[in-house]
């Protein structure tokens, strides 16, 4: 029989079989732009600043509400 911690519990099933496409582009003239569940965000100045915001809106989006995280 196999048991199960708290920490296998919280880890989602597939996660370490998933491979996202890159999330970033860059438009001629515009700047770097992200791709997120809810559109596209941007135009950012640079992939650094692009790679932050997409980094704080996933932080955000888990703090909302616990049974939200299938969305990112």
């Amino acid at each position: 029989m196999m048991t199960m911690n708290k920490n296998d519990s919280e880890s989602r099933a597939g996660e370490q079989y998933r491979s996202n496409p890159d999330r970033f582009f860059h438009v001629m003239t515009q700047g770097w732009y992200v791709f997120t569940r809810e559109g596209i965000r941007g135009p950012f100045l640079d992939r650094k600043r692009a790679a932050t915001f997409l980094e704080s809106h996933i932080t955000d989006s888990k703090d909302e509400d616990p049974s939200s995280s299938w969305r990112l």
